[in-house]
């Protein structure tokens, strides 16, 4: 049986271990700014083409029995030839697993300080990425300025931490499954190839989430590997503007086999990739 004083002393222990705990835990929190988060990679990468994403019947139904329909309008689903399922989108997207592998770096810093939309938001972002293009030249892109409200669906005011993406959530594309975010991004960035500016004010969206891609690195209709990071860097043919985002391809110089340029980009950073003051990344 123990006696009351070695009782007192584990008391007395237990109490101090809770208070070393709090004070390394509160030592940390002041270190960092509220929301803030940083990520970054440098290796492994891929560069996406144009094409038709296959449709997943579990998120879009068939023929006889669509869903989502508002995600995904009718006249933009093909049907197979007996007529009982959805095969593919009818025009190419910018979601593909029409893929080239390359190498890239990407590092990016935010600040989620605003949850809603609205054009007092106080978020922030920093971020650097630069990546070989299919042809071989090199390509960089910045962002520096967020975009605090979204034309069609939330933009978190700007930048978005811990947030379901995708799917049919309503927030970005129906064409990837479902995914948790870390980081969640929009705002307007410059582009360069082999070290000139060749355009700015471009809308440019980033997200650090789970990775959607599997070993071969092509997409399915899941999360292929939920405790791995897959980076995203997607430019829409979109370009800033004082009354909101407008059509704009995006100059990428890349020619396609139909003899038309290249206007969108979306790269996926692999290698190295990680992420710094997510709770829920870190308790993994």
């Amino acid at each position: 049986m123990l006696h009351r004083t070695n009782f007192n002393l584990l008391g007395a222990l237990v109490t101090l271990a809770a208070s070393l705990t709090l004070t390394s835990v509160s030592g940390a929190m002041a270190q960092m700014k509220p929301g803030e988060m940083t990520a970054s990679a440098s290796g492994t990468a891929l560069w996406q083409f144009p094409d038709k994403r296959a449709l997943d019947p579990a998120l879009f139904g068939t023929p006889d029995a669509p869903t989502n329909v508002e995600l995904l309008p009718l006249d933009n689903r093909l049907v197979s030839d007996d007529g009982k399922a959805f095969t593919t989108i009818k025009n190419p997207s910018m979601f593909s697993n029409n893929i080239k592998m390359t190498t890239g770096e990407f590092k990016i810093s935010v600040a989620d300080v605003t949850a809603k939309d609205g054009m007092g938001s106080k978020d922030t972002v920093a971020m650097d990425a630069s990546f070989i293009g299919p042809m071989g030249r090199q390509f960089r892109v910045t962002m520096n300025n967020i975009i605090p409200k979204g034309p069609d669906h939330p933009f978190f005011g700007g930048v978005g931490t811990n947030v379901l993406m995708h799917g049919e959530t309503g927030i970005g594309t129906p064409l990837v499954a479902e995914e948790f975010s870390y980081i969640t991004a929009w705002g307007l960035g410059d582009i360069y190839i082999d070290g000139e500016m060749v355009d700015s004010k471009r809308v440019v969206h980033v997200m650090v989430s789970e990775r959607t891609r599997g070993d071969d690195y092509k997409v399915g209709f899941g999360v292929a590997k939920p405790d791995e990071l897959e980076i995203h860097l997607a430019m829409p043919p979109l370009k800033g503007s004082p009354t909101g985002p407008v059509a704009s391809a995006v100059p990428t110089g890349v020619t396609l086999p139909n003899g038309k340029e290249q206007p969108f980009i979306h790269v996926n950073f692999y290698g190295n990739a990680s992420l710094e003051g997510n709770r829920f990344y870190a308790a993994k």
